[in-house]
């Protein structure tokens, strides 16, 4: 199913809604990056600031909210990690 959406009241976009295995995956993302930042032992403000992002973003990501693959990439480029590091965390394994 797709979520009708009005913009500008002359544009219609369809956007699909996320089926259970994607806000399972969403979640499991939002998760990942909040693990990310405490176990550096930083506050969301002291991370954001490293990372280069405001604390309101990272706050989003932290929530599911915002998180693309591609900001999750370079994420993980300013960490240090790999893509595959990030994605091979045992949260991921969880059904």
């Amino acid at each position: 199913m797709a979520d009708i959406i009005f913009y500008k009241s002359t544009h219609l976009a369809c956007m699909p809604t996320l089926d259970n295995i994607d806000i399972a995956l969403k979640e499991k993302i939002a998760r990942r990056i909040k693990s990310l930042r405490e176990s550096s032992g930083k506050k969301q403000s002291a991370f954001a600031s490293d990372t280069e992002k405001d604390r309101q973003t990272l706050s989003r990501w932290e929530t599911g909210r915002g998180a693309t693959i591609y900001t999750i990439n370079k994420l993980c480029k300013e960490l240090g990690i790999s893509l595959s590091q990030f994605f091979d965390d045992p949260i991921f394994k969880e059904k």
